[in-house]
């Protein structure tokens, strides 16, 4: 099984660009071409939050327009951009979803139990796992304590080192997430979004990573002091490949960077 991860498009009502110089709905279109193209073909796409930039109506109803070109099934959860009211209208019909309160999903594909949180509160940009998410994942890993398992969730339970995120990222995960999820051996991964940036860490026995943007990505910081900004480094989706209970996970850059070029002649030599 091979699926994707597409995360933080944030496309505005009219195609207006971000921050007055970002065309995420180009960059949206080139993304799902991507993930069209992309052989062996895709099973399905999760896409982990900030579908939209403001989160009202017009901005759902031009996502959906784009985003069901896709020709494989795809999931959603919310980002801190998204509103989750007004994203569950615009699903009505991804029936997997919770029906009220937190926006979440838990379904299962070829023996993989593919879990998406909601770490979102209203109006705020930082994430929260309060005691009412913490109970359903706790019951959904219960449930499925023998399934291997993967997690995706908008905000990264970890600090990156880029201050400006960090700010706003899974606020106290160390008291609120990490005691649901440690121990807990079928969690093959956590795969977050927020960060725009490809990032990686191993912490508490679980690997987790961070997926790049389809469009800008943040700035690689590391300076307490620096400041907020973006660049415009190449796009990417991560391809995950679920086969005999390994799941491994690859960077696809969005774009043309030429090739497919060979390393042999027609005849097997090494070409030098």
């Amino acid at each position: 099984m091979i699926f994707a991860q597409l995360t933080d498009i944030h496309i505005k009502a009219g195609g207006k660009f971000a921050y007055n110089c970002v065309d995420t709905l180009s960059h949206l279109r080139q993304a799902v071409a991507h993930l069209n193209a992309f052989h062996p073909r895709l099973d399905f796409v999760v896409i982990s939050g900030d579908l939209v930039d403001l989160g009202n109506a017009d901005e759902y109803e031009l996502f959906r327009q784009e985003i069901d070109q896709l020709e494989m099934p795809f999931y959603v959860i919310p980002g801190n951009h998204d509103h989750r009211d007004a994203m569950r209208d615009a699903f009505a019909d991804h029936d997997y979803l919770t029906s009220e309160g937190a926006l979440q999903f838990s379904i299962e594909k070829e023996g993989l139990r593919i879990i998406g949180l909601d770490t979102t509160i209203p109006g705020k940009h930082d994430g929260h796992f309060d005691a009412e998410k913490q109970a359903w994942l706790r019951n959904e890993l219960e449930a499925h304590k023998d399934q291997p398992t993967l997690v995706f969730m908008h905000h990264p339970p970890f600090k990156t080192g880029i201050q400006h995120m960090d700010n706003i990222m899974l606020m106290r995960a160390d008291k609120d997430f990490w005691p649901v999820v440690t121990g807990q051996s079928q969690i093959r991964q956590i795969a977050c979004g927020h960060v725009h940036r490809a990032i990686e860490i191993f912490k508490n026995g679980i690997p987790v990573s961070i997926c790049p943007a389809s469009g800008h990505q943040v700035t690689l910081d590391l300076d307490p002091d620096g400041e907020p900004g973006f660049v415009m480094d190449p796009p990417a989706v991560r391809i995950f490949r679920w086969s005999e209970g390994e799941l491994i996970n690859h960077l696809s850059f969005i774009g043309d960077f030429g090739g497919q070029h060979p390393f042999f002649d027609k005849d097997g030599k090494l070409i030098d």
